[in-house]
Protein backbone atom coordinates (compact mmCIF):
# COMPACT_ATOMS: atom_id res chain seq x y z
CA UNK A 1 0.00 0.00 0.00
CA UNK A 2 3.13 2.49 0.85
CA UNK A 3 4.49 1.88 -2.41
CA UNK A 4 1.23 2.79 -4.17
CA UNK A 5 0.92 5.80 -2.56
CA UNK A 6 4.74 6.83 -3.34
CA UNK A 7 4.66 5.97 -6.84
CA UNK A 8 0.90 7.85 -6.74
CA UNK A 9 2.87 11.23 -5.42
CA UNK A 10 5.98 10.87 -7.63
CA UNK A 11 3.50 10.87 -10.77
CA UNK A 12 1.89 13.94 -9.68
CA UNK A 13 4.70 15.51 -8.63
CA UNK A 14 6.33 14.71 -12.14
CA UNK A 15 3.10 15.72 -13.37
CA UNK A 16 3.23 19.24 -12.34
CA UNK A 17 7.03 19.69 -13.23
CA UNK A 18 6.25 18.72 -17.20
CA UNK A 19 2.53 21.62 -16.78
CA UNK A 20 5.66 24.62 -14.78
CA UNK A 21 7.65 23.98 -18.12
CA UNK A 22 5.30 23.13 -20.93
CA UNK A 23 4.83 26.86 -22.65
CA UNK A 24 2.15 27.37 -24.73
CA UNK A 25 3.08 29.70 -27.96
CA UNK A 26 2.61 32.82 -28.25
CA UNK A 27 0.29 34.22 -31.21
CA UNK A 28 2.50 35.56 -33.67
CA UNK A 29 2.41 39.43 -34.35
CA UNK A 30 3.59 40.21 -37.90
CA UNK A 31 4.95 43.34 -37.87
CA UNK A 32 5.36 45.09 -41.42
CA UNK A 33 7.96 45.39 -43.22
CA UNK A 34 9.25 48.19 -45.16
CA UNK A 35 6.13 48.99 -47.90
CA UNK A 36 7.05 48.13 -50.96
CA UNK A 37 6.40 50.89 -54.26
CA UNK A 38 3.36 50.20 -56.56
CA UNK A 39 4.82 48.24 -59.42
CA UNK A 40 7.65 46.52 -57.68
CA UNK A 41 5.06 43.15 -56.39
CA UNK A 42 2.50 42.08 -58.67
CA UNK A 43 -0.36 39.37 -58.33
CA UNK A 44 0.25 37.84 -62.08
CA UNK A 45 -2.35 34.95 -61.76
CA UNK A 46 -4.89 34.20 -58.91
CA UNK A 47 -7.46 31.44 -58.13
CA UNK A 48 -8.92 30.53 -54.78
CA UNK A 49 -6.24 27.60 -54.98
CA UNK A 50 -3.19 29.45 -55.89
CA UNK A 51 -1.85 33.12 -56.38
CA UNK A 52 1.22 33.86 -58.05
CA UNK A 53 3.24 37.32 -57.55
CA UNK A 54 5.82 38.44 -59.72
CA UNK A 55 8.38 40.57 -57.70
CA UNK A 56 10.92 42.86 -58.49
CA UNK A 57 12.61 43.61 -55.30
CA UNK A 58 16.35 42.19 -55.34
CA UNK A 59 17.07 40.30 -52.33
CA UNK A 60 20.52 39.30 -50.67
CA UNK A 61 19.31 36.36 -49.54
CA UNK A 62 18.89 33.45 -52.34
CA UNK A 63 15.79 32.04 -50.36
CA UNK A 64 13.22 33.47 -48.41
CA UNK A 65 10.38 32.98 -46.28
CA UNK A 66 7.30 34.19 -48.08
CA UNK A 67 3.66 34.16 -46.21
CA UNK A 68 0.59 35.37 -47.46
CA UNK A 69 -1.62 37.14 -44.23
CA UNK A 70 -5.27 37.22 -43.66
CA UNK A 71 -4.56 39.37 -40.64
CA UNK A 72 -2.03 38.01 -38.28
CA UNK A 73 -3.00 34.26 -39.79
CA UNK A 74 -1.04 32.44 -42.27
CA UNK A 75 -3.18 31.01 -45.11
CA UNK A 76 -0.38 30.21 -47.16
CA UNK A 77 3.89 29.88 -46.47
CA UNK A 78 7.01 28.43 -47.24
CA UNK A 79 10.24 28.85 -48.65
CA UNK A 80 10.81 30.07 -52.24
CA UNK A 81 13.73 31.52 -54.28
CA UNK A 82 14.29 34.58 -54.91
CA UNK A 83 16.73 34.49 -57.60
CA UNK A 84 15.95 36.55 -60.69
CA UNK A 85 15.16 35.64 -64.06
CA UNK A 86 16.35 37.33 -67.26
CA UNK A 87 13.83 39.83 -67.08
CA UNK A 88 14.99 41.21 -63.15
CA UNK A 89 12.28 39.89 -61.38
CA UNK A 90 11.01 36.27 -59.91
CA UNK A 91 7.59 35.08 -59.61
CA UNK A 92 6.57 32.75 -56.29
CA UNK A 93 2.94 30.75 -56.81
CA UNK A 94 1.42 29.94 -53.82
CA UNK A 95 -1.39 27.51 -52.38
CA UNK A 96 -3.51 28.01 -49.16
CA UNK A 97 -2.50 25.84 -46.04
CA UNK A 98 -4.66 22.96 -46.04
CA UNK A 99 -8.12 23.67 -45.32
CA UNK A 100 -8.00 27.29 -46.49
CA UNK A 101 -8.37 29.08 -49.46
CA UNK A 102 -8.39 32.81 -50.68
CA UNK A 103 -11.58 34.33 -50.70
CA UNK A 104 -12.76 36.57 -53.28
CA UNK A 105 -12.89 40.85 -52.01
CA UNK A 106 -10.58 39.60 -49.04
CA UNK A 107 -7.50 41.55 -48.24
CA UNK A 108 -3.96 39.69 -47.89
CA UNK A 109 -0.82 41.03 -47.08
CA UNK A 110 2.31 39.08 -48.76
CA UNK A 111 5.05 39.02 -45.72
CA UNK A 112 8.48 38.29 -46.93
CA UNK A 113 11.05 36.93 -44.16
CA UNK A 114 14.21 35.37 -43.84
CA UNK A 115 12.96 33.12 -41.07
CA UNK A 116 10.48 30.26 -40.59
CA UNK A 117 7.78 31.91 -38.10
CA UNK A 118 7.66 28.72 -35.92
CA UNK A 119 11.68 29.04 -35.39
CA UNK A 120 10.95 32.86 -34.21
CA UNK A 121 8.03 31.36 -31.96
CA UNK A 122 10.32 29.74 -29.65
CA UNK A 123 11.51 32.56 -28.67
CA UNK A 124 9.43 35.85 -29.65
CA UNK A 125 5.96 36.40 -30.32
CA UNK A 126 6.53 38.62 -32.97
CA UNK A 127 8.19 38.25 -36.83
CA UNK A 128 9.28 41.08 -38.79
CA UNK A 129 8.27 40.97 -42.40
CA UNK A 130 11.61 42.51 -44.73
CA UNK A 131 9.18 43.10 -47.56
CA UNK A 132 5.08 43.93 -47.32
CA UNK A 133 2.80 44.07 -49.81
CA UNK A 134 -0.89 44.19 -48.97
CA UNK A 135 -3.84 43.55 -51.93
CA UNK A 136 -7.22 42.77 -52.39
CA UNK A 137 -7.61 39.11 -53.58
CA UNK A 138 -9.48 39.19 -57.00
CA UNK A 139 -9.37 36.02 -59.46
CA UNK A 140 -7.12 36.75 -62.36
CA UNK A 141 -6.16 34.40 -64.98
Amino acid sequence: MKIRQVVAAVALVAGFAACSVYKASPKMNYYHGRNIPEGYISVTRASEQEIEFMVRVEFKERKLYHLILDGNEPVSEGWYQTSFVASQYYTVAMKPNEGKSFVPGKTYRLCIGDANPREVQMYSGNYRCSADFTFVFEAKS
